[in-house]
């Protein structure tokens, strides 16, 4: 993944993010209420990998009451916005798979909705186990394959080119997990379906979200978006809507005493 390309179409973003993110809060929130479940009374450092625009930092500030908050994100306009949150917050511009975080200094890891834009789950895993200190926690929500599944069937139907960004199978996690150290103490998968007017809605909000950006991606949807359009409304439901798929993984680690 090019990852300067992502963090330029986030950085992008950030501005409309939030209007758009109803998905990615009603996730974030799901993540959140099982976080609020560890047995952790108070936390002295807590992370937020892949921050955004902060949905996530009040939630924790106010649950663990960490002497140190900080929020990683790779787009410097999210920050910009993530500072607005909460007050005494430490803002951290860096790449998801290496945080400049010291070893054995963090009781809890959150990432919501931003680990699938890594390239290979392994490092990341490899990289939180040295990361947290003993006992402490990895919480995090990621996408799977089936994400925007009528979408990429659309497209199937107009060209061979990847229009949809192709997410990391649950194999694939269990795998990096059952490598490290850390123990898996939560594993849960849902599919979400989000239903928009017309499937253009659908476009423009992946476009709100930044997450429109595609890796491998040779030729420009433009001139390919109206056969696209056509072919996406064999999927309308008997509402008159159509659905978009979003296929999510939670999953809760702890490293071992």
């Amino acid at each position: 993944m090019d990852k300067r390309a992502v963090a330029e179409v986030f950085g992008r973003a950030a501005e409309h993010y939030d209007g758009a993110a109803h998905l990615q809060r009603r996730v974030a929130d799901q993540l959140l209420a099982q976080v609020s479940e560890l047995p952790l009374r108070q936390a002295g450092h807590v992370v937020d990998l892949g921050t955004g625009t902060g949905y996530c930092l009040p939630t924790l500030n106010q649950r663990f009451q960490p002497t140190l908050l900080t929020a990683l994100d790779l787009a410097e306009p999210m920050l910009a916005l993530a500072r607005e949150r909460v007050e005494r917050l430490n803002l951290v511009q860096a790449d998801l798979e290496n945080p400049p975080l010291a070893d054995n200094s963090v009781d809890l890891a959150v990432s919501s909705l931003a680990v699938q834009w890594l390239d290979r789950p392994e490092a990341f895993i490899a990289r939180l186990a040295k990361v947290l200190k003993p006992g402490g926690y990895l919480a995090l929500s990621t996408l799977g394959p089936e994400t925007l599944r009528e979408l990429r069937q659309a497209w199937t139907q107009v060209d061979q080119e990847v229009h949809v960004n192709r997410f990391m199978p649950a194999s694939d996690w269990q795998a990096a997990l059952a490598a490290s150290p850390l123990t898996l103490t939560l594993w849960q998968a849902e599919q979400l379906e989000v239903r928009y007017d017309a499937p253009l809605a659908l476009v423009r909000e992946l476009k709100a979200l930044g997450a429109h950006h595609v890796e491998r991606q040779r030729t420009p949807m433009v001139g390919h978006l109206r056969p696209m359009l056509r072919a996406y409304e064999e999927f309308v439901c008997a509402d008159g809507r159509y659905p978009a798929t979003w296929d999510v993984f939670y999953l809760i680690a702890r490293k071992p005493l």
